[in-house]
């Protein structure tokens, strides 16, 4: 039997989706910012008209291929773990339907989108190509390297998919998977390289069977020299990408029925202090009793915090007291702060995010339980999860101030009070999409559109307006603490009008909207 049954459902599910919308509109957006940015510089330079195309065309790719890579990630991670959660993917081999079917037709209703978006990029392709600079050949390498690239992150979801059945799980390794597979071996074979384990040859070897080199290659500057790199890459996508949608043909009629849970010896051996501990938690605050089951959360912080300092570590030891810099000061600040943002931007719609997909919503709505006592849980348990690693990070910045330049203060100010605007804001921002998101998984793609992306692109667009209309090429520009301001009057803003309009609306129709998401 082909898999069209499984299409038909799937599209008329797709159909009815509308979270798209803001991405699309902030993706479109972005990319008109950065290509506009890009040309007004190379006009002000009195750059060639061959440059502007190649530039066009460098802008469009990146674009289209950092899309691709995340299409996984957001289109095919939580498709049959979904099922499984639902209890509906065993419903589906009870007809004679086989895993190859429902996972092609899984595969093909929710990449259509992908494919068809990818297919309206393609022409555009064309369009530096008539304005010179870029000959027809990278534009057909270009082609076959995005979809090559879709394909693979596709596959990926789809195996990541069928072997969890947790959202968080399934979402959380397809990313990891697509980041070493674009990302690892470049970086491994960087390292061979500056010890002097291998030399230039093996070392671009070693990186070329990486899927994200062949983005590089197919340009023609990179691929004339070494074209069997470029094929090199492009078959490791593929061959990626084929080992597995197979895994996922494998995986899936072995993944539908639920194991029995059996309770751990740590669970056993569990002290009568402890469970006491459990008891009170539950009688104070029994949302953050839900959110503070997890006891492995906290350390997943501190191992990822270690992490960090380690790889800090290594960079003061391999460059001396220049690693002491203040420009090294404020990277990593900004870097850690910006972990730790995106961190909580999943931390923030745990809660009803993972009752919405469980369907256990209405048993908190029978509870007396009002939306104070949610606030109260999720602000304790993001305290319980991040306060002791965010604290040590913060005891660190009063030292970096007094080892940087005067000059650089009013950066460190305006991170710090960033930093707390951004977690008040995505606070209730989250609250609130975890609750009216037609697809709750993905709810925090939306609360990182709103409050960590939306305020760069609002920068972006008005300084290029300022450097276009108010300043001219003949100029130089706002100054430092001008920029600086901007920069901190738009984040706050922003930061206050969604922030405070999530408050409002669940302070306002709190049950209303959790009544809504449960009877979704």
């Amino acid at each position: 039997m082909n898999p069209f049954p499984i299409v038909g459902r799937e599209l008329l599910v797709a159909s009815r989706r509308r979270e798209t919308q803001l991405i699309r509109f902030i993706t479109a957006l972005t990319a008109i910012v950065v290509l506009a940015w890009m040309l007004i510089v190379m006009r002000m330079d009195n750059a060639p008209p061959h440059q502007f195309s190649q530039i066009i065309f460098g802008v469009i790719a990146g674009f289209a291929f950092f899309f691709c890579n995340l299409a996984g990630v957001r289109l095919t991670a939580d498709t049959l773990s979904e099922e499984k959660r639902n209890g509906t993917l065993g419903l589906l081999f009870l007809t004679n339907l086989r895993g190859l079917d429902v996972v092609l037709g899984k595969m093909s209703a929710c990449s259509l989108q992908a494919v068809f978006g990818l297919m309206a990029v393609a022409p555009v392709l064309m369009v530096p190509l008539l304005m010179g600079g870029v000959d027809p050949a990278e534009v057909g390498r270009m082609v076959g390297v995005l979809f090559a690239a879709l394909f693979m992150s596709l596959s990926v979801g789809m195996a990541c998919s069928a072997q969890f059945k947790v959202t968080r799980a399934a979402i959380g390794m397809t990313l990891l998977i697509i980041l070493l597979l674009n990302f690892g071996l470049p970086m491994i074979s960087i390292v061979l390289e500056a010890y002097n384990h291998i030399d230039s040859s093996a070392s671009q070897f070693l990186a070329c069977f990486s899927s994200g080199a062949m983005f590089p290659l197919a340009f023609s500057g990179n691929f004339s020299g070494n074209p069997h790199f470029f094929y090199q890459s492009l078959t490791t996508a593929l061959g990626v990408g084929v080992v597995s949608l197979g895994f996922s043909v494998w995986r899936t009629p072995r993944a539908w029925q639920d194991r029995e849970t059996k309770p751990s010896a740590v669970d056993k051996l569990r002290p009568a202090e402890a469970i006491s501990r459990r008891t009170k938690l539950l009688n104070d605050n029994p949302a953050y009793w839900l959110g503070a089951r997890w006891r492995l959360r906290p350390l997943l912080v501190w191992a990822a915090l270690f992490a960090g300092f380690m790889l800090w570590l290594w960079g003061l030891l391999e460059n001396g007291r220049w690693w002491l810099d203040d420009g090294v000061h404020l990277t990593t600040l900004w870097c850690t702060f910006a972990c730790f943002k995106c961190w909580i931007v999943l931390a923030v719609c745990d809660r009803f995010r993972e009752d919405r997909q469980q369907s256990s919503l209405e048993l908190l709505l029978a509870t007396p339980l009002n939306f104070s006592d949610f606030s109260l849980g999720q602000a304790r348990r993001l305290l319980w999860q991040f306060g002791l690693p965010l604290g040590l990070v913060l005891a660190t910045v009063p030292f970096m101030m007094f080892d940087s330049d005067r000059d650089t203060w009013p950066y460190y100010i305006v991170g710090l009070t960033i930093l707390a605007m951004d977690i008040w804001a995505m606070h209730f921002v989250g609250m609130q999409l975890s609750l009216t998101s037609r697809k709750p998984s993905f709810s925090a793609s939306g609360v990182a559109l709103r409050i960590l992306f939306l305020p760069w692109i609002i920068w972006a667009g008005m300084m290029l307006f300022l450097a276009f209309a108010l300043f001219g090429p003949a100029q130089t520009g706002p100054d430092e603490e001008f920029v600086l301001g901007l920069w901190f009057f738009i984040c706050l803003g922003n930061n206050l009008f969604w922030g405070m309009r999530a408050m409002n609306n669940l302070k306002a129709n709190f049950r209303q909207m959790a009544a809504r998401a449960a009877g979704a």
